[in-house]
């Protein structure tokens, strides 16, 4: 093995492993995302939470152009996964955002799950991810 090829191997790894630190500090936060206190304040950590997730899947897309064809392949497929979890995590977003008086907590339990989901799918591609 050339040391180019070493050395490739050694960056996808370490990659590979910034991406699972990352990973496993959101899910960690994903936790505290819940329903409680006052709407905004809710809304804006989800928020938060998507676009840090979101960036995450941005640059796992760009670093999918380097693989091998498989690899590219199967991320591909995880990706329409997680985009589709992105769309529903949308949607509840903005049921939230809409709804009036209390019915947001209620509502906010299934942004919650579905950020959960997100999280989960972006997750389990990471994990694929070489």
């Amino acid at each position: 093995m050339t040391n180019q090829e070493t050395d490739q191997i050694f960056e996808r790894q370490k990659y590979h492993q910034s991406l699972m630190d990352k990973m496993s500090i959101e899910s960690s936060s994903v936790d505290t995302c819940r329903p409680e206190g006052e709407k905004t304040l809710y809304i804006e950590k989800l928020e938060q939470r998507v676009k840090t997730l979101k960036s995450i899947v941005e640059d796992m897309t760009e670093k999918s152009k380097n693989l091998e064809k498989k690899y590219r392949v199967e991320f591909e497929e995880d990706r329409k996964m997680i985009e589709e979890y992105y769309r529903t995590l949308k949607e509840r977003m903005n049921s939230v955002r809409q709804a009036g008086g209390e019915a947001w907590k209620e509502l906010g339990k299934g942004s919650s799950r579905a950020l959960e989901n997100f999280t989960e799918g972006i997750k389990n591609a990471v994990s694929r991810f070489k």
